[in-house]
């Protein structure tokens, strides 16, 4: 925790070797910990204004919780292959650690859902809070994924978007399955 503390103050003077040092160090810790608040951050977003009981917070945010490492851990594994063919260094734990600092930025999210649950006029707003979050997020991603990996921008962004063709592929293969059985 001292380290992700240090990270902190360290990041305005050189971002880029505190991100390396946290995927160098194999910080999953910081890792794990930015996933817990992008879920906590999720949870208040969809949730603050109801009526939720100690275990119904829980099991939202556990469920959260899993979907972001899920997501995080199966993003990471996909792209990791794509983004170690530009570096030897670079792999899946330098892109799981880098989205899971990402998940800070969704401390946005949770700042607008406590202002819009004290302002009504902004609930409105919200689902173009969730885009802008949700963009800034995977710049964030972008940015320390190349940082980490010592890789420009372009190459950062290509190893994240690489997770989108299998993607592509499945759901491809989904609907040529449902037209032939549709024959």
């Amino acid at each position: 925790m001292r380290t992700l503390v240090q990270a902190y103050f360290d990041y305005r003077h050189e971002p880029a070797n505190v991100v390396r040092t946290l995927v160098r160090e194999r910080q999953f810790g910081a890792a794990f910990l930015g996933y817990f608040v992008a879920a906590l951050c999720w949870v208040c977003f969809f949730y603050i204004g109801d009526q939720l009981s100690a275990w119904g917070f829980v099991w939202r945010f556990l469920f959260f919780w899993l979907l972001e490492l899920t997501i995080g851990y199966l993003w990471a594994s996909i792209s990791g292959l794509f983004l170690s063919f530009f570096s030897r260094e670079n792999g899946a734990e330098t892109l799981f650690i880098s989205l899971g600092l990402s998940g800070f930025v969704q401390g946005l999210l949770l700042c607008f859902a406590l202002w819009a649950a004290a302002f009504k006029p902004l609930e409105p707003l919200a689902p173009l809070m969730v885009s802008i979050t949700s963009v800034l997020r995977f710049l964030s991603a972008v940015i320390n994924t190349g940082r980490a990996g010592k890789v420009g921008l372009n190459k950062a962004l290509a190893a994240l978007c690489f997770a989108l063709v299998p993607l592509a592929a499945i759901g491809c293969l989904i609907i040529g399955a449902v037209i032939l059985l549709a024959n």
